[in-house]
């Protein structure tokens, strides 16, 4: 990245930046803010130095290019670059000095404890030449770009990929799990007339069998201190009265009423069954009809348990003892039936259309 031209850019207003980016065919400039436009801008501008380099309005910032920057140089050692220290070489120091002592007479070399002139001028001219510090080769540096804050679309960018690799990781552990597959076929065990009856059935039943079998107080489990576990009574139900006849007949009077004979009587008379004689499918038809189930069923229910017609088959303590248990009794059943005759009703116009 250029520091040559950013300096320049950064001086100007926005609203000139925007004139300079649609002289040169810079996409989008309002989409930036000035920070991100200015480095962007002179991206484009370097890079289409030729095209650009003769518009009037750019000679200031391309005249930067073509002037040698000396940023980061101090005088001193800008005249050390220029004039550099000359050095005379040893070799040629050497050579001076054996001529010199040639010229000098042995014996006066021997004799004269006086150092002759020529002598102290040539210890003069050997002595070290102090060395001029070699200045290193400075490199002009160009001035690194600061580093500026992000923009709030790279922010929204970095959020939403981050967010986006979440929900792919939850709907792996989703389908991972099965969960929709069981309640796919769990929906679809549900969702028939039969499924319905059985549920209004069971329903019906285990409202008689907890009527009919009390829970009796068994035994306490002490407490426990080391756990400060509190003392439990414990409960279980009277599973002796499965051997008295008083708990079989209710229960035998509510099999005979609410399903057994309801399920000859649509197995006798099938609407069903008789469509599919007439079209010769009989693969449309059940055994029984679900519709005659529950009409069988809500007149039994009503003459039985309603009017307490026993027909020398039972008692009316058994009647009553079987209204009692089920939840709404008499009234509760009657509702049972009309939702599978409904249910019934809904499952045939389907097959009709």
């Amino acid at each position: 990245m250029s520091a040559v031209g950013l300096p320049y850019l950064r001086a100007l207003r926005k609203p000139e930046l925007v004139d300079i980016a649609e002289q040169t065919e810079f996409s989008n400039p309002d989409d930036y803010n000035k920070n991100d436009l200015v480095v962007a801008l002179d991206k484009h501008l370097r890079n289409n130095q030729n095209i650009f380099q003769g518009l009037e309005s750019l000679s200031g910032y391309y005249s930067r290019f073509s002037t040698p920057s000396r940023k980061g140089i101090s005088p001193a050692k800008r005249d050390a670059l220029r004039t550099p220290a000359r050095r005379q070489p040893k070799q040629e120091l050497k050579e001076e000095f054996s001529e010199t002592e040639d010229l000098v007479p042995t014996k006066i070399q021997a004799s004269s404890p006086v150092e002759s002139p020529v002598r102290r001028t040539s210890a003069r001219q050997t002595r070290p030449t102090p060395k001029t510090p070699r200045v290193p080769s400075i490199s002009v540096v160009e001035d690194a770009e600061p580093t500026l804050p992000a923009s709030p679309a790279v922010v929204t960018e970095v959020i939403d990929n981050q967010t986006r690799k979440l929900r792919q990781g939850l709907d792996r552990i989703w389908e991972a799990s099965g969960i929709i597959d069981r309640a796919h076929s769990l929906r679809d065990s549900l969702s028939s007339l039969k499924a319905l009856e059985t549920m209004i059935l069971l329903f019906e039943f285990g409202n008689l069998i907890k009527a009919r079998l009390p829970i009796r107080y068994l035994t306490t489990i002490p407490a426990i201190q080391y756990t400060h576990t509190p003392a439990l009574r414990l409960k279980v139900p009277d599973l002796f009265q499965l051997l008295e006849g008083d708990f079989w007949m209710p229960i035998s009077l509510w099999f005979f009423v609410a399903f057994f004979l309801p399920l000859v009587a649509s197995y006798f008379i099938n609407l069903g069954a008789s469509r599919g004689r007439a079209t010769r499918d009989r693969s449309t038809s059940s055994q029984f009809d679900p519709l005659i189930f529950n009409i069988a069923k809500a007149l039994l229910v009503h003459l039985v348990l309603g009017k307490e017609i026993h027909l020398g088959l039972t008692t009316t303590y058994n009647i009553r003892k079987v209204k009692n248990a089920v939840l709404g009794g008499e009234q509760g059943m009657m509702i049972g039936t009309a939702i599978g005759a409904v249910g019934a009703l809904y499952e045939a116009i389907l097959q009709r259309s």
